[in-house]
């Protein structure tokens, strides 16, 4: 009974509600778009969600992060959400990861669908990477202001690749132009359907979708393979870690993301228990300005990169 309205739906049925009931779907980022996109596809039934962030719940995030509450500030986002949507769907299995998606361990997004909700473009870059060698399908989509982008990207389209290069210098970001709470709820509707028809074996987009929410304009580009991309003619630089990120800036809030290399984080933590003003999760140890993760990451609160290299190197010396 669960799902009784959505099967009288013409195009989904009690054939395809089972193929939804089977079906595995990744989802990376679990921010305005992961959220929503989460809420929508666990409520319509897919049998299995993976979950993918390495972030925390920050005030800021509240406004448009539509599972998060003021009670959860401070948590990992991927814990919270899974505890959320085991009260909406008790059925599905969520699988959460706190990590940093990486060449080194992007084998945990192997599903019969991966969804791009994330807020960089290394990421982006390393997930089409992997669904093109993988053949995995997977939906892409970005905002920022009051608009948005969406496309699928199958064996039958065009990669990420084809269409977006390397930018020269830095994109904007929601810490330099803001986002309207509407705009993620939007693109994330148009993603979660999307994914509902690929995993129906349904017709679907094949075109790249903007939609500016302010002004109410939707534009469908029609996007061609190029024959000089070189994920498509099987060259993986990101999969083969030849991009190296370094210090990373959390989108939309104040937080820079350090990986920690030759430390042994078990005696990391076994000497930083001992300080005062820490907790400690079965992931991560929480101190007043950084919280370290057994992952081996550390996410900082600092106002430059330089300053959290240096709160990092206090706590490791």
């Amino acid at each position: 009974m669960r799902y009784i309205r959505q099967e009288q739906f013409s195009k989904i049925g009690k054939e395809n509600q089972e193929k939804l009931l089977k079906a595995t779907v990744s989802i990376v980022g679990i921010g305005a778009l992961g959220t929503t996109v989460l809420d929508i596809l666990s409520r319509a039934g897919i049998g299995r969600i993976k979950i993918i962030d390495r972030d925390i719940i920050e005030l800021n995030n509240l406004h448009r992060q539509i599972l998060f509450t003021e009670e959860d500030l401070g948590k990992p986002k991927v814990a919270v959400a899974k505890e959320k949507i085991l009260q909406i769907n008790s059925e599905i299995n969520i699988e959460e990861h706190l990590i940093d998606l990486d060449y080194d361990n992007i084998d945990l997004i192997k599903s019969d669908l991966i969804i791009d909700c994330t807020d960089n473009i290394y990421t982006r870059f390393l997930i089409n990477e992997y669904s093109r060698k993988n053949n995995i399908p997977w939906i892409y989509a970005s905002v920022i202001g009051s608009r948005g982008m969406t496309m699928n990207v199958t064996s039958e389209t065009p990669c990420f690749s084809c269409i977006f290069k390397e930018p020269g210098q830095p994109l904007d970001t929601c810490d330099t132009e803001g986002i309207l709470n509407t705009v993620p709820h939007a693109l994330a509707a148009i993603q979660a359907t999307e994914a509902i028809k690929i995993l129906t074996d349904q017709d679907y987009s094949k075109e790249l979708i903007h939609y500016n929410l302010w002004n109410n304009e939707i534009t469908k580009v029609k996007v061609k393979k190029s024959n000089e991309c070189t994920v498509c003619n099987g060259k993986y630089k990101y999969l083969e870690g030849k991009k190296s990120r370094g210090v990373i800036k959390i989108c939309g809030s104040c937080n820079y993301q350090i990986k920690i290399e030759n430390v042994n984080m078990l005696d990391l933590f076994n000497k930083l228990n001992k300080l005062n003003s820490i907790k400690t999760t079965e992931d991560c140890l929480i101190l007043p300005n950084v919280i370290f993760f057994k992952s081996g990451r550390a996410l900082v609160k600092a106002k430059t990169k330089e300053k959290a290299k240096a709160i990092v190197d206090r706590y490791l010396g």
